[in-house]
């Protein structure tokens, strides 16, 4: 996971964007839409991971007057993945071309809900600890909603937050903040 805070931003750009166009361009037809739900699988991994990374070590390195319980965050990311890994296995595999619409299985319905809380939990706890470790201080949602859009528009995203993340999650960084802790005296 820590390899997502050190790639620079055309790196994520890549691991964010060969997903999501890979389909388009080599996979078309019946065949391609077999390979869709892999091909989404590997996105979604991806996205949650880098989201993860950013999310759990900015709450981690936070102060314990700052910090949240990740329960929630990880159980959300783990309901979506379980949902992607449904979708990728069981739904576009068996998937036919035709032009009458499918009704997809009633169990979907409330994974689809719950997964995408999960999600959108996800970002809204990742731009919040990311924001709240760059300014050591409490936030509100108009101090990070530019990151969770960012966050969630990943694609163009990249481009601003990572540099910034590089920056946060520096070893030098790191190391001072070690330093401080360190002198920091215990109750």
């Amino acid at each position: 996971m820590k390899l997502f805070l050190k790639l620079k931003a055309w790196q994520m750009f890549v691991l964010v964007i060969t997903p999501m166009l890979l389909p388009m361009l080599i996979l078309q037809g019946p065949e391609g839409l077999k390979w869709f739900g892999a091909v989404t699988l590997i996105w979604m991994l991806v996205i949650i991971g880098w989201l993860y990374a950013v999310g759990s070590t900015a709450n981690r390195w936070l102060p314990e007057d700052l910090r949240k319980s990740p329960i929630v965050y990880r159980l959300g990311f783990g309901v979506t993945i379980l949902y992607t890994v449904l979708m990728a296995v069981s739904i576009f595999p068996n998937m036919e071309l035709s032009n009458e619409p499918q009704t997809p299985p009633a169990w979907l319905l409330p994974i689809h809900v719950v997964s995408t809380f999960g999600m959108f939990y996800g970002l809204w706890f990742t731009a919040k600890q990311f924001v709240t470790l760059q300014r050591n201080e409490k936030v509100k949602f108009l101090d990070y909603s530019g990151p969770f859009f960012l966050f969630w528009f990943s694609p163009i995203g990249v481009w601003f937050l990572q540099p910034k993340i590089n920056e946060v999650f520096s070893e030098e960084r790191h190391n001072k903040r070690l330093q401080v802790d360190a002198a920091t005296p215990r109750d």
